[in-house]
């Protein structure tokens, strides 16, 4: 087990994670001004559809970093995933029509859904138990930084240069990060002794200052994509699964729904476009800073209860934005509803990776992030079909805050600890005979 964390995994981790914020958040910051091209003649509907398509992207990066992550390592899929979504970035940016933007977005989503999570591994991994809820939310605040940063580029140069440079700065911005995460980077010492690797875990392990035995309880024997997959639902983990599963969901129906129509929501509510982009600023900050004081109280209370502490934050936070308050107090409510969709699902992956073995914990965390993506996929679906609905403005912001009390009350059902006599099921046949020479 780590006494310390090695400032280059959160530091580099911390640097990807913004990259992706801001790759992912650059559309809903972008869309009004896209909105606003008649050479585009973009529809609220269509516009739905195009932000749908980032998580589609993002739902098959999952499924497949999901079965490739324990077999290829966490190192070299961040750094490939990364490479992924920052040149599908400069595709947007160089696309002229729709049809080779979509694309775009797609690829984009595909790189984003690779990097989550191998990022939220490798930080699980080499935090000590006491930090690993507040490293993964400072690892995860770069979600919040680069949405920010996205906002911000949307306020001071997309106006003067136009919309497709939102999404050059985001790919361009890569050419700083990728060589540093080749150079830095370190894979995970439980997948390289799991490998048999033994010579190189060692290496990487003197190199970072850490014991080669990142988890001495942990079982590294080498798995097969589809026993991981099945052991997710075998000795009891099938409703801990499922409902993982569908809190995610509600999760990122909720956070994609929220970045993709912000804007456009606070200029139905009449305010000025510059003023509608400030409150995408301000939720972004406010994901980038809230999880890290929600980790620690997660690191404290368990993330359970920070979880569904959190949604709450997002169903208040979302509901009141309907009503004239003072601006002071919406930014604080825009503050409350970043920390509860960005901070909440950084919490539920550290809460998935507490509740498998390591042999098939990045694959919980895919598993759940795939199911999820449709809820990603729903969430700018879900966003266009309510603001095209003619809503009043207090039933049409609680329908967006609906899904995340959902999403609570799901929370509350999780078993509170993994099943403790129910083991992991034989993946393998070396497995297999280790499991029935202990039953004998």
């Amino acid at each position: 087990m780590p006494t310390r964390t090695p400032p280059g995994v959160l530091w580099l981790c911390l640097a990807c994670m913004t990259l992706e914020g801001y790759d992912v958040i650059a559309y809903g910051a972008a869309l009004p001004a896209m909105l606003a091209d008649r050479s585009w003649g973009l529809t609220v509907a269509q516009a739905g559809l195009i932000g749908s398509l980032t998580p589609v992207g993002m739902l098959v990066g999952a499924v497949l970093v999901g079965f490739l992550t324990d077999v290829v390592g966490r190192r070299r899929l961040v750094i490939a995933s990364v490479a992924v979504f920052s040149l599908a970035m400069i595709l947007c940016g160089l696309s002229t029509g729709v049809t080779l933007f979509g694309i775009g977005r797609v690829l984009v989503g595909l790189g984003v859904g690779g990097v989550l999570p191998s990022v939220a591994a490798l930080v699980f991994e080499y935090s000590p138990a006491g930090r690993r809820n507040v490293n993964t939310a400072l690892a995860f605040a770069g979600v919040g930084l680069g949405g920010a940063a996205a906002a911000i580029v949307a306020t001071t140069l997309v106006p003067a240069f136009g919309f497709h440079v939102e999404y050059l700065v985001g790919g361009l911005a890569a050419l700083v990060v990728l060589p540093l995460a080749a150079l830095f980077l370190p894979e995970s010492v439980a997948h390289l002794r799991g490998a048999g690797r033994e010579d190189e875990a060692r290496r990487w392990a003197a190199r970072l200052g850490v014991d080669p035995v990142v988890d001495p309880e942990a079982d590294v024997t080498p798995t097969e994509p589809t026993g991981r997959f099945v052991a997710l639902f075998a000795g009891g983990r099938a409703l801990t699964t499922a409902l993982f599963c569908l809190i995610t969901f509600t999760s990122l129906l909720v956070l994609f729904g929220l970045y993709t129509w912000l804007p456009q929501l606070m200029r139905s509510s009449g305010y000025e476009l510059g003023s509608a982009l400030t409150f995408l600023v301000v939720l972004n900050l406010g994901t980038a800073v809230g999880p890290l004081l929600v980790g620690r109280i997660a690191d404290r209370v368990g993330s359970k209860a920070a979880i569904a502490g959190s949604f709450l934050l997002a169903v208040v936070g979302i509901a009141v934005l309907s009503y004239p308050l003072p601006l002071v107090l919406l930014y604080v409510a825009v503050v409350l509803a970043g920390i509860g969709t960005v901070g909440t699902q950084i919490l539920i992956n550290v809460l998935i990776a507490s509740r498998y073995p390591v042999q098939i914990r990045a694959t919980a965390i895919g598993t759940a992030l795939s199911v999820g993506r449709l809820g990603g996929i729903v969430g700018p679906l879900y966003g266009s079909m309510l603001l095209t609905a003619g809503l009043p403005l207090p039933v049409l912001f609680g329908a967006f805050a609906a899904p995340a009390l959902v999403g609570a009350v799901l929370v509350a059902v999780v078993p509170r600890t993994p099943p403790a006599a129910a083991p992991p099921v034989p993946v393998n046949d070396r497995e297999a005979r280790r499991s029935a020479q202990g039953s004998v």
